[in-house]
């Protein structure tokens, strides 16, 4: 069987087909339907060829799925996995397309195994759409500072109250200073307050808005930046909450009983598990619990010379979106789940600083969750 390997730009990719001899051939396809299909049909592939590529920021996936459609068999192989097979090869750094296909190539054939088992992470419908969910998580936080910020300067006082509530937003995103509050007729202003569905505020008044707007220190400039940066987040807070419930959905289909496994946990609910499911959709690719632990990058350094050998921080290496979510779930068993705060407890009364101890958290979380979804089983104390 031969391995075609594949090094993918936005526009094109270079090919590398290897087989028992050594390369066979080599050369590029354009990145279109025409491309794809003349690619598979030509002599230098067939039915039994392994596809493999690299993952590169989405770019891979048209070409993924494509195969994939048309019966192909097709890996996605961690990047950083490359690099240090690349290292360990050789010393130069030359690179280039043909080159890095070549290398690709070689660390398929090196790994045929695991690669046939098809143990490696694939990209999924649902690992887009929660780091999607994510990002709009870190645009929202952006959005609410920035909103924060112009208030400071437009309608301080307002301040006094929670400016992120979907009533204020919506009111923000029409009175954006103390003047347009003092512009505006009771009427309108009521009608701000209930625009969205007709929700009225029990914390916060036309009365009261008018009276802080008397005798405010903002400065009006400042207003239509308000009602920009309120839209914003309001709009921030329609997707996020559209992205949460479409996530939800797509994890309870794909994996219902691991989302019953993971949410028996005190401490996990469905918004994580289904972060923790689309990063890790199959437990069984993972041998070992410590595998999975330096897949998230939270296992320690290690550094040896000679007759020393220390224990450094944390590699960081593997996938950053599970760590951070890892990280989530395990300040919420923290809180909620007396085992795993008894154990963060435990590491603080023997000198450990708060990170070191919550990553130890993490870990033991690690353990846990690999044993129940490993046995299919539900947590109990």
């Amino acid at each position: 069987m031969s391995i075609v390997a594949l090094d993918i730009a936005s526009t094109s990719a270079t090919f590398c087909v290897l087989g028992t001899q050594g390369v066979q051939s080599q050369g590029s396809l354009t990145f279109d339907h025409d491309g794809f299909s003349s690619f598979i049909a030509s002599s230098q592939v067939s039915e039994a060829s392994l596809f493999v590529m690299e993952s590169t920021g989405g770019y891979h996936l048209p070409l993924y799925h494509f195969l994939l459609n048309h019966g192909r068999k097709a890996r996605i192989i961690n990047p950083l996995l490359i690099k240090h097979f690349h290292d360990g090869q050789t010393l130069r750094r030359t690179k280039t397309d043909a080159l890095d296909a070549v290398t690709i190539a070689r660390y398929a054939q090196a790994h045929m195994s695991a690669l046939q088992e098809d143990r490696m992470q694939l990209d999924s419908e649902s690992k887009m759409l929660a780091r999607r969910r994510a990002a709009n998580a870190e645009d929202l936080a952006k959005a609410k500072t920035i909103l924060k910020s112009d208030l400071a300067v437009a309608f301080p006082e307002l301040l006094a109250f929670n400016v992120y509530t979907k009533t204020l937003l919506a009111f923000l995103g029409v009175y954006g200073s103390a003047r347009d509050v003092l512009d505006a007729t009771d009427g309108q202003l009521q009608q701000a307050l209930e625009v969205q569905r007709g929700r009225k505020s029990e914390e916060i008044t036309v009365q009261s808005i008018k009276d802080l707007a008397q005798t405010s220190i903002g400065v009006s400039y400042r207003a239509a930046m308000v009602r920009d940066s309120a839209k914003a987040v309001l709009a921030c807070k329609q997707r996020d909450e559209d992205l949460t419930k479409a996530l939800v959905e797509l994890e309870n289909t794909l994996h219902k009983r691991q989302m019953e496994i993971l949410t028996s946990i005190p401490g996990i609910g469905e918004v994580t598990a289904s972060h923790f499911l689309s990063e890790i959709p199959d437990i069984s690719q993972f041998a070992t619990y410590q595998k999975l632990i330096a897949f998230a990058g939270t296992d320690p350094g290690i550094y040896e010379s000679g007759n020393t050998s220390k224990q450094l921080r944390i590699s960081k290496h593997g996938n950053p979106v599970l760590r951070k979510y890892l990280y989530l779930m395990a300040d919420s068993c923290v809180k909620h789940n007396i085992v795993f705060n008894a154990y963060y407890h435990k590491k603080r009364e023997a000198g450990f600083p708060h990170r070191k101890a919550m990553v130890a958290t993490m870990n033991k979380l690690v353990r846990t969750l690999y044993a129940l979804l490993t046995k299919d089983e539900m947590y109990s104390r």
